[in-house]
């Protein structure tokens, strides 16, 4: 006798409209894997992405004022920011609206922004507090802060799972987003090592897949896409939960089950997790089927640092330095590469060079400071100089916003 095959909560309870959907719809977690595409895979908007629209329903009138308590949102501490950042003239004028704060990456100035529109809401203007509430707990994640981010968001995390009236209520007027983000936080400092939150994702799905069913039945074409995207994302965010736990072969073997998400997109994944475990002849297996050309040989050069080929490694990098010269991972792991195979100057060079003309982002900044301390007894006087020359650069958002720690310098 046949066994039939069976479905677990992150499948779609069927096929039709929404295998095709899916195949369309690409999809991104809240923590990726580190990924040798470089820091465009790193966060660096504080707003709700763009998702499509659910048909409008209404909506009913609540009392928000519980998250309107200015003791709920801390003061943001500035003693781990580098001095040059604090004394900066990049720094935004106090006028500068919420928008331009993002646009150029000040996400502690965006952070304080929010909450001061936060508390100037109305307690029954539901769409403007969490937007504003979104944006703040985004902001002091990226800046390194999630303990911060996990007690702001304890009041409505608090509420939701009441399961009270008021809950009920409030549920439906939740973005998406936010609550994506709330289950993300529930994570931080868990004494049970993270399972809370593969549970809540768990929760989550149930619930998704109750919307699809209903989409169906109501033969909704646009809200089962809508459905079916957020379904496959909570797939790869089950994954990034598992690795955060340290649970790599089990978050291995779960994306191998995620069959509608993209293709190259969990190859990926799963390449990394076996360099991870050590496993390199499982990781070449997994990418022949790599399709994706850019791809193939950012990870090809990968597999030569992970046998300990750094010579190899080095000139792999430098040719697709030269290829793409505006890619900073590239040219900070040839600097790397060149550092193991003994060229100490020559990675030096081509770290400053990079961090002049590049954003700079903090594993290339720490790369460099740590080569100074290798290189010179004024390793502080470089690192010093380094941080306000970062300081002086026009702000961008790239690389998780313009300010830096002390840490990134070694300072």
């Amino acid at each position: 006798m046949l066994r039939r095959s069976t479905k677990g909560p992150l499948d779609a309870p069927d096929e039709s409209p929404l295998a095709t959907a899916a195949a369309a719809s690409p999809t991104t977690s809240a923590s990726e894997l580190t990924s040798p595409t470089g820091p465009a895979d790193t966060p660096s908007a504080a707003s709700p992405p763009a998702v499509s629209a659910l048909p409008h329903r209404p909506k009913p009138k609540v009392d928000l004022s519980f998250l309107q308590d200015p003791n709920i949102y801390h003061a943001l501490p500035t003693e781990d920011v580098a001095t040059a950042f604090l004394e900066s003239e990049q720094q935004p004028p106090p006028e500068t609206q919420l928008a331009g704060l993002l646009q150029n990456g000040h996400f502690r100035r965006a952070a304080e922004r929010a909450t001061t529109g936060i508390l100037k809401c109305t307690p029954d203007d539901a769409e403007q507090i969490f937007q504003l509430m979104y944006t703040r707990l985004a902001c002091v994640i990226l800046l390194s802060r999630p303990d911060l981010a996990a007690q702001e968001a304890a009041p409505l995390t608090d509420l939701l799972a009441r399961n009270s009236p008021g809950a009920k209520d409030i549920m439906p007027l939740v973005p998406w987003e936010l609550r994506l983000l709330t289950v993300r936080l529930q994570s931080i400092g868990a004494v049970d090592g993270g399972r809370r939150g593969i549970m809540a994702l768990y929760g989550l799905s149930a619930e998704i897949r109750a919307h699809l069913r209903q989409a169906k039945a109501d033969e909704d074409e646009a809200e089962q896409r809508v459905w079916a995207s957020r379904l496959q994302d909570l797939g790869l965010r089950v994954a990034d939960a598992l690795v955060e736990m340290g649970e790599l072969e089990t978050a291995n073997r779960h994306l191998e089950t995620l069959t509608k998400v993209d293709a190259d997109d969990i190859i990926s994944r799963r390449a990394l997790l076996s360099m991870r475990m050590g496993d390199i002849a499982g990781a070449r297996t997994c990418l022949k089927s790599l399709q994706h050309d850019d791809k193939r040989a950012a990870f090809d050069v990968l597999l030569k640092v992970a046998d300990g080929d750094f010579s190899g490694a080095a000139e792999t990098w430098q040719g697709l330095t030269e290829q793409q010269p505006s890619h900073a991972i590239f040219a900070n792991n040839l600097a790397v590469s060149l550092l193991y195979t003994g060229h100490i100057t020559s990675s030096q060079d081509i770290l400053e060079e990079a961090a002049e003309r590049l954003p700079g982002f903090s594993s290339m900044l720490f790369n460099l400071s740590t080569v100074y301390e290798l290189c010179t007894e004024r390793a502080v006087d470089l690192k010093t100089s380094l941080a306000y020359k970062m300081a002086a650069k026009a702000p961008r958002p790239e690389t998780g916003g313009w300010e830096r720690a002390t840490l990134d310098f070694k300072l």
